[in-house]
């Protein structure tokens, strides 16, 4: 869409004024007679106003955009953007800088950067003029992208050579991008302009250069160092000379490379504290490069030592590398056997070897064909962190097929899945088809399984399903059946796998016929429940109403391995022999089912009945002494049930062993009724919280070849919520694998997974899931209705929410619930504030008989007292109305509402103080909302030293939490006041370590033990304000130094390094 800026709007108006004077045939010529223009005086007036609301309203429109990247939520971004060019609100460069910075740190790793470069292009058409923080923006992340494609031509490349599958056609893609020369480009048009170029920091210039130095481009990385050396703000560091060094070397130019070495030492004690290693690695690369050992081992041993500088083992892999590459890895093997010796003496001065000391020798060992010393270095490697050598792990593993080693190649997968890495098909299926003996075929299959995750499992199915049915042409029935119980659990039960089951059957069938003796050792096997044949049911079921084998198979079975239908088969199969007329068929499985089954059934669904009605010890007795001492088999539907119900009255260990009872009663191939009653346990053991046991139970049933049932997923949701950092993630990645395995979905799991994206924002997918529910007929509940008005809500989405709010009335399945109303009133009041629209939600709540609860009660107070025209009076008679017409009592969250609103909203302390007296003479426990509410007051009208006193009176009172929102407020607020060491000191004695508790208080008063409080990102965005408002940027950016060293998310922290940037 076209995006006018301000400077076109003349032009633009004189073109509408061109179109409107050609005539219609209806238009009347004196319609459009020119108005007469207003007087220069009002006309410079209207511009004044014209340009301020502009100006307005692209501030306000830039503070939602740079909100939404804080959040992380790039598409809210775009759609702001996008809205800001509808409104024809002026786009400034603040506004394409915040986008660009929004793409570059929210990208999806790996995608090209065609979408930001849209955006810059629009922006030159806009005649908007960079900055140098666009330039910054655009040459990051330019510079990242090229060492992402270097990576992955690269694995690309290891890949071709070790499978033969050569992906040109990606590779040429990739490097076609051009990511190096466009930064290049760029970079030349930056610095044509020095108020651009001057804000280029050395990281920028230190980024293009490592890029050049991985193509030996000389020229450019010449042009680039001349700029930096010419800049009047910011000099080369240790990374440049590092970077500088390693580009001469890859270009042969050692002499060059010795100059800026030389540079280096020259001004190395200038340049302050920093890590001379890495430049002298660089140099050690270099001398190799240029194929001089000697000078590269002379700079190991002598050099760094008479420098004083840190040896690490990478300039010791450097040289075993040239040694593997020049093919002597003797040589390189005795690298790594001086440091062994040296490691092994009590002063150690050489480093450890590492994985990449050994990786580059076992894979000259692998290319050379070389077995016997390649085992030999990879025992060694398997010692070593191997996290990130899986193409040497896959080149050994080839090799061992090669001199016909399989179960060392079956080892190495299991070492792989002990390192946290995982095979890739193609790997797998050379080392199952390697083996001629079935067994061990299926062996390797299952390790295979056990080692890959879902995803790669799913995305190599096509190969891994060929590999089974190859290694099934060979097999015997029971051998079949094994390879089916392998790999039907992580694939399903495809057609191909049936076909090839039934096929073998037939040649078992066949062979037994023609050898009548051969057929007693299965029919012994089956008598011992060691073979599970409903596999072999459940293909001819499936193929039945194509291929006439069902009847056959249930023949055979019954008459020849004496097969007892489990109850989740029978009726199917019953209904399928029925249908074709199978009568022989029929009888038979009628007559296979035990007598026994209908008491059997009643005694299971007493103890179900006793479950519910809270006779816990009666459930159990009936169990114990009715069912198994008489030699029944329980009902597993029942048993399924009545766990439940024990679980959700809070009787685990009741639960537990009617658990342990039911799987000692079900046979061990009876795998439905075991998988039935564990996937119950593990909801129990979820819904508690107690997710170990509940995430080994579900490891068991993977193992089994099931997945757990929709409630089962919704629960382990709910379970892991209590530690998940990014629930929204969690969910999705639950959805995905339940629905990737056709497990039936239900209304709690749509409820459990909507309201995690509701409540990290993700409106798109909520809403995306609950057009699904209506799809497949899942009628949603007034739960469901509650979380997807949550997502609207909190996504800001008014329209949907009234929608779907409506929807919800006139739902025949709608209970009445205070929930959803109180989304809506809630959005009404702080996302959208309109009180006339909160109101008539209320009134609607009363019109329904709705009782509103106290949260109502409280955002009806935020109508009142946060929506301006403030009407305090209404605000303070809730308090009264609440209690005398709904029986709530007021508790201390609605006087923080009240004190928030006078004491921040109007600034009227005096009335926030009489109404926390009023809140201790109704004997109303004040809470941290409250301390809270009170001390931004205090902080916000220039009262430190009462805020002060207030702190270590509600330090004495209340257990604080371990939040920090009180003490930023402080910090905050002497950094307003330019009391920096008081800052400075409140941010010192919080602590970045969650579960640290202190026995002594943050003041001398008390001895009961606290939690010390811990910073948060908020907490580090607050300090650097303060250092920023009093003009100290250098601690500034050690405060967000700081923050990069801890464990927050990127977007987090890129929200933070805005505000130094800017």
């Amino acid at each position: 869409m076209h995006t006018l800026s301000p400077s076109s709007s003349y032009s633009n108006k004189s073109h509408l004024s061109y179109k409107n004077n050609q005539l219609s045939d209806h238009e009347n010529p004196t319609d459009l007679l020119p108005t007469p223009p207003p007087s220069p005086i009002r006309s410079q007036q209207q511009q004044q106003q014209q340009e301020q609301h502009s100006m307005t309203a692209t501030l306000e429109a830039n503070n939602r955009i740079l909100k939404a990247k804080r959040e992380g939520n790039l598409k809210i971004v775009m759609i702001e953007f996008a809205s800001m060019k509808k409104q024809h609100i002026p786009l400034t460069h603040h506004t394409y800088n915040l986008v660009l910075d929004a793409h570059a740190n929210l990208r999806r790793e790996g995608t090209p950067l065609t979408h930001i470069f849209k955006i810059y292009d629009e922006m030159i058409r806009a005649h908007i003029p960079p900055s140098g923080y666009t330039y910054t923006i655009l040459l990051r992340v330019l510079c990242k992208r090229d060492v992402e494609v270097q990576k992955t031509v690269a694995m690309l490349k290891r890949q071709s050579i070790r499978t033969g599958n050569v992906g040109i056609d990606d590779m040429n893609q990739l490097e076609s991008e051009g990511n190096l020369n466009r930064a290049l480009e760029l970079f030349r048009v930056a610095v044509k302009d020095p108020s651009i170029y001057e804000e280029f920091q050395v990281e920028i210039y230190n980024q293009l250069l490592r890029v050049l130095s991985h193509y030996g481009n000389t020229v450019d990385a010449q042009f680039v160092y001349d700029q930096l050396q010419h800049s009047p703000h910011t000099q080369p560091n240790s990374a440049t000379f590092a970077a500088l060094i390693n580009l001469m070397g890859r270009a042969g130019q050692i002499q060059s490379a010795l100059d800026m070495f030389h540079t280096y030492t020259s001004i190395r004690p200038t340049l302050g504290p920093h890590d001379a290693s890495y430049v002298y690695n660089a140099l050690v690369d270099a001398y190799l490069k240029c194929n001089q050992l000697d000078e590269a081992l002379r700079v190991v041993k002598e050099d760094m030592v008479r420098d004083d500088v840190k040896v690490t083992v990478i300039p010791y892999n450097s040289i075993i590398r040239h040694y593997c590459a020049q093919g002597e890895m003797n040589k390189a093997r005795n690298v790594v056997n001086t440091l062994l010796q040296d490691n092994h003496k009590k002063t150690s001065l050489l480093p450890v070897a590492d994985a990449s000391s050994y990786g580059p020798i076992l894979s000259a060992y692998c290319q050379s064909n070389q077995w016997q010393p390649a085992s030999e270095i990879y025992t060694q490697l398997i010692k070593t962190d191997i996290a990130k050598a899986y193409g040497n792990l896959a080149n050994y593993a080839l090799l061992c097929i090669t001199h016909g080693h399989g179960q060392d190649a079956v080892e190495v997968m299991k070492d792989m899945h002990r390192a946290g890495l995982e095979p890739d098909p193609i790997l797998v299926t050379r080392i199952v088809l390697f083996f001629s003996n079935v067994s061990d075929a299926t062996y390797a299959l299952s390790i295979a399984l056990q080692s890959m995750s879902p995803r790669t499992i799913t995305k190599g199915s096509s190969m891994l399903l060929q590999t089974a049915v190859k290694v099934m042409q060979s097999a015997t029935l029971v051998q079949a059946l094994a390879i089916v119980c392998t790999i039907a659990g992580p694939l399903g039960f495809p057609i191909v796998l049936a076909n090839a089951l039934i096929e073998c059957w037939r040649q078992d069938n066949s062979h037994h016929k023609n050898n009548k003796n051969d057929d007693a050792p299965h029919h012994q096997a089956n008598k011992k429940g060691e073979i599970d044949y409903a596999p072999l049911i459940e293909a001819a079921l499936m193929l039945s109403s194509h291929q006439p084998w069902l009847g056959d198979v249930v023949i055979d079975l019954v008459d020849h391995y004496h097969y007892v239908p489990p109850p989740h088969q029978f009726a199917r199969v019953l209904a399928c022999l029925q249908q074709y007329q199978l009568v022989e068929a029929e009888n038979k499985w009628k007559a296979a089912v035990a007598t026994t089954t209908d008491e059997a059934e009643t005694l299971s669904n007493q103890v179900l009945k006793a479950s519910m009605r809270g006779h816990i010890d009666t459930a159990l007795t009936l169990m114990e002494q009715h069912i198994l001492q008489r030699g029944f088999i329980p009902l597993p539907e029942a048993m399924r049930d009545s766990i439940a119900v024990m679980g959700k009255q809070g009787h685990l260990q009741d639960a537990l062993r009617l658990f342990q009872l039911s799987m000692n009663a079900f046979k061990k191939e009876d795998t439905r009724s075991r998988y039935l009653v564990m996937n119950s346990i593990l909801i129990v053991y979820a819904q508690q919280g107690d997710m170990v046991p509940a995430k080994q139970y579900y490891d068991t049933i993977k193992q089994m070849g099931y997945f757990p049932d929709g409630n089962a997923y919704a629960s382990l949701l709910l379970g892991s919520a209590k530690c998940a950092t990014d629930e929204a993630t969690d969910a999705l990645t639950i959805y995905d694998e339940a629905k990737r395995h056709h497990v039936k979905p239900t209304t709690f799991f749509y409820n459990v997974v909507i309201s995690k994206l509701a409540k990290a924002r993700k409106l798109e997918p909520a809403l995306r899931l609950f057009d699904e529910m209506q799809q497949f007929k899942i009628i949603p509940n007034c739960i469901t209705y509650g979380a997807i008005i949550s997502a609207c809500v909190r996504a800001g989405s008014e329209l949907h929410a009234r929608r779907l709010f409506g929807e919800m009335l006139s739902a025949s399945s709608y209970q009445p619930r205070v929930g959803p109303f109180n989304n809506m009133i809630q959005f009404y009041v702080r996302q959208q504030p309109n009180r006339e629209r909160a109101l008539e939600y209320i009134i609607e709540m009363r019109r329904r008989r709705i009782k509103p609860s106290a949260h109502t009660y409280k955002l009806l107070m935020e109508a009142y007292s946060t929506i301006a025209p403030y009407d305090m009076p209404t605000a303070h008679r809730m308090l009264h109305d609440m209690e005398k017409k709904d029986k709530i009592q007021p508790e201390a969250t609605h006087y923080a509402t009240l004190i928030y609103s006078y004491g921040t909203l109007q600034r009227d302390v005096k009335s926030a103080e009489q109404v926390f007296t009023e809140m201790n003479k109704a004997k109303v426990i004040p809470d941290e909302a409250v301390y809270q509410a009170m001390l931004d007051t205090l902080i916000n009208n220039d009262k430190m030293e009462r805020a002060e006193e207030l702190y270590q009176e509600m330090l004495q009172n209340i257990h604080k939490s371990c939040s920090p929102y009180i003490e930023n407020l402080f910090i905050r607020g002497y950094g307003q006041k330019g009391f920096v060491d008081k800052a400075e000191a409140m941010f010192e004695i919080m602590s970045d370590n969650r579960l640290l508790r202190s026995t002594s208080s943050t003041t001398k008063t008390t001895n009961k033990n606290e939690y010390i409080v811990v910073r948060e990102p908020s907490t580090y965005e607050a300090m650097v304000q303060a250092y920023l408002d009093n003009n100290m940027i250098s601690k500034a950016k050690e405060i967000l130094d700081m923050m990069v060293k801890r464990d927050f998310p990127e977007k987090v922290v890129a929200a933070v390094a805005d505000l130094v940037l800017e």
